[in-house]
């Protein structure tokens, strides 16, 4: 586990943006992106969010968490810095990974709100609103879109575990209840993600944090809703630049939900 550190936030400020996010004293809606070493998939979210939030009319605040890299010259927040203004940046002097650096950006958030986006995810104009509703009117739940490959087939209507701990897209509507749904686009109150102490450091740096805190979740008496007519691209391929070892995530996995794991099917 890796502890967290306070963060120091600055506002960009570019003299030339190619999006800019105007300030806003109270906003509804804090929009959190972790990166690492991420390239131009970012720049594309960003762009994407840019146009969202003017267009849906949203009061939103966007926090750009850029974890530590070993190469700095990959440091992504170089990239924000010179082509943004108004996101706020963060960067530790260490990789929180996606739990940590998630939960350092909601720290520093200031909406009732959080949403949390990959930094591979593009939107479109009526999807942060149609989000943003969906899990104001279901605060106890985490609400996310169905996501799609950018050529428009479908990678998930949610999430569902199986026998070993392994998980399986849901690709046909109604066909299962996810049991959670990829933290690649969530949406849900501040006031959860707190209750539930945010996700958990232990599945540092990375994958079955969000598995683990839709569980949580669901044992409050929530859980994960997808709102399917919303269907939001995920190019699927983030900061990593290969096929990650998520064994040691899954063992952790395992023995904390036994139970569950044990009940869920064998396909």
């Amino acid at each position: 586990m890796i502890e967290q550190e306070a963060a120091v936030v600055r506002v960009t400020d570019s003299p030339v943006p190619r999006v800019t996010f105007p300030w806003v004293e109270r906003p509804e809606l804090s929009i959190v992106i972790v990166a690492f070493g991420t390239g131009l998939v970012l720049d594309h979210c960003l762009d994407s969010l840019g146009a969202s939030v003017a267009a849906d009319g949203i009061a939103a605040e966007v926090i750009v968490v850029d974890n530590d890299h070993p190469h700095r010259g990959h440091a992504a927040g170089n990239r924000v810095a010179i082509s943004s203004r108004g996101v706020r940046l963060i960067q530790p002097t260490a990789n929180l990974g996606f739990g940590g650096g998630n939960n350092a950006g909601a720290a520093a958030a200031r909406a009732a709100m959080l949403a949390f986006v990959n930094p591979d995810v593009i939107v479109s104009s009526g999807q942060l609103r149609s989000l943003l509703d969906a899990a104001r009117s279901k605060p106890d739940l985490i609400s996310a879109p169905a996501l799609i490959f950018p050529d428009g087939s479908l990678q998930e209507l949610g999430m569902r575990i199986i026998d070993d701990g392994d998980t399986r897209p849901i690709l046909q509507a109604g066909s299962h209840t996810p049991d959670y749904a990829s933290a690649a686009c969530w949406f849900l109150s501040s006031k959860l993600f707190s209750r539930l102490g945010g996700f958990d450091l232990a599945y540092h740096p990375a994958y079955y944090e969000d598995v683990d805190f839709a569980l949580r979740a669901a044992e409050l008496g929530g859980g994960t809703q997808v709102v399917d007519s919303v269907r939001v691209v995920h190019e699927h391929h983030g900061s990593a630049t290969s096929p990650p070892d998520v064994s040691k995530q899954q063992q952790v996995f395992l023995n904390r939900w036994k139970s569950v794991v044990a009940s869920r099917p064998a396909q």
